[in-house]
């Protein structure tokens, strides 16, 4: 074999791994790119559950107050009847 013969097929081999190297760069490429949008989109979910358990503490709170003064309050009209029936 010459080696202009030899030339001409290590040049198809290199121009056919470059091409497949090609195409390993850009498949890592949306690889990164769909790792870095399914981050974004866990982050804004993240944020949404914060925000929810936040909402959620807060309403437990207010409706632990609200029935803690009802108590009071029926406590009250409880004693208000005892001293006024017989």
């Amino acid at each position: 074999m010459k080696p202009d013969e030899r030339l001409d097929q290590l040049e198809q081999l290199l121009a056919d791994s470059l091409q497949k190297i090609d195409r390993l760069i850009e498949g890592q490429g949306k690889i990164i790119d769909l790792a870095t949008k399914t981050e974004q989109r866990v982050s804004k979910i993240e944020q949404k559950v914060d925000t929810t358990a936040q909402a959620v503490a807060k309403l437990t709170v207010s409706t632990q107050k609200q029935y803690e003064e009802l108590k009071v309050g029926q406590e009250a009209i409880m004693q208000y009847l005892r001293e006024k029936l017989p």
